[in-house]
């Protein structure tokens, strides 16, 4: 009878710290996830300043990507969703073999463009360059 009493208290104690690491767990991704959306939200608001007043030089979209890249952590519908909320965002591709979305903001003369791993859930490739030039 002593060992049952034992044993039950070590499952109890046991199924506790279980549950109390995976509610750790929930709570950092939670905050990963807000994390990088305020980043993201960041780096598509300065995306739409640069492109509406910048046609000549490339280096402040090359530093805006430096800055802001990775994007690590965010919800992806989340993400894509904020995305599609600037004015230069462009049609969202989807990669159904890599589960990866390649999104795209142009203005008549630049490109901003990265790539969100839905599996990862950060970001990779981020680029600028010129469109018509």
């Amino acid at each position: 009878m002593a060992d049952r009493k034992v044993t039950s208290s070590l499952l109890r104690s046991i199924t506790f710290s279980l549950v109390a690491s995976l509610l750790l767990m929930v709570q950092a991704s939670t905050v990963r996830a807000a994390s990088c959306m305020e980043k993201a939200k960041s780096y598509f608001a300065e995306i739409d300043q640069l492109l509406s007043k910048e046609k000549n030089w490339i280096m402040p979209f090359v530093e805006l990507n430096e800055r802001y890249s990775p994007l690590e952590g965010c919800d992806t519908d989340l993400l894509l969703q904020e995305a599609t909320r600037s004015r230069f965002c462009q049609p969202i591709t989807y990669n159904p073999h890599a589960k990866e979305y390649l999104v795209r903001f142009w203005s008549e003369d630049v490109k901003v463009e990265f790539a969100y791993s839905a599996l990862e859930k950060k970001s990779d490739t981020h680029s600028a360059g010129w469109v018509n030039k």
